[in-house]
């Protein structure tokens, strides 16, 4: 069934520094860090010439357990002196990421809360789009305007005109989804099952919603087979179904108005 409750917080506990616009600047404990492997340096790793002797000395500890800061970082990791000496105890160190959509807290920035559904449009000569909903907006008390764009920063979104809103989507509802070129749907990675299915269109029940592609997470009635990241703007079509409680299913009739809180 669909689930159309507004509960949750309103943001995560983690409140990160602002400071960089479009990215979040973050305490990040030694074991969750890790080396790229195509360049060999910290992942994320916050301004490396603060303390470029620290930041060199993280870095060969990673290298001598193969880049992984679960194993590298079981031992207390000291912070080495100018003269060779250890230091204090490190315990965590500044990271830097692109930031998804915050929720401005106390000088900083958190991330945002539980999404409660995606508000569907179609564009003529475009395609679709999608508004995230989060609980945040819920306690604002005011529907966001902006779309998410693949690979796109929140404030390079694009702004909606409701005249071209068709619907909301809720985690559990159905809908139909249709494309030029298979939509290939796989079984879930602890499935028996190995092989997936392909189909230009099909029947399928929405999951949630990937703003940092723009894509969603589909499922079969059944949950045999998912696919987590279809894009919806060259979709040719997108429609939502109702289910009676005898399980007829019917396509919402469009024009939809936009729902408020």
């Amino acid at each position: 069934m669909p689930r159309r409750k507004a509960t949750g917080p309103a943001h995560e506990d983690t409140i990160r520094s602002g400071k960089a616009p479009g990215y979040t600047i973050s305490k990040t404990p030694l074991n969750e860090l890790k080396l790229e492997e195509k360049t060999g340096e910290i992942e994320n790793y916050y301004n490396p010439g603060d303390d470029r002797l620290l930041y060199e000395a993280l870095k060969e500890r990673l290298r001598q357990f193969g880049g992984i800061g679960k194993n590298a970082f079981e031992a207390p990791f000291h912070k080495p002196r100018k003269d060779g000496t250890p230091g204090p105890v490190v315990r965590s160190v500044k990271t830097i990421k692109k930031s998804n959509i915050g929720v401005s807290v106390n000088g900083g920035i958190a991330g945002n809360g539980s999404m409660v559904r995606i508000d569907v449009y179609r564009v003529p000569n475009d395609g679709y789009y999608y508004i995230p909903v989060y609980i945040t907006d819920t306690v604002r008390g005011v529907l966001p305007q902006k779309a998410c764009v693949q690979d796109k920063p929140p404030e390079q979104w694009k702004v909606m005109d409701d005249s071209h809103f068709l619907f909301s989507l809720y985690p559990g509802d159905l809908i139909r989804v249709e494309r030029r070129t298979p939509i290939k749907l796989k079984p879930p990675k602890k499935a028996a099952e190995k092989s997936g299915i392909s189909r230009n269109e099909c029947l399928v029940y929405f999951v949630s919603a990937d703003i940092s592609t723009a894509s969603i997470c589909i499922t079969t009635h059944d949950r045999k087979y998912i696919q987590k990241g279809l894009g919806v703007k060259r979709l040719s079509a997108l429609e939502k179904y109702v289910v009676d409680p005898l399980g007829s299913y019917h396509k919402v009739q469009l024009p939809k108005k936009r729902q408020g809180f």
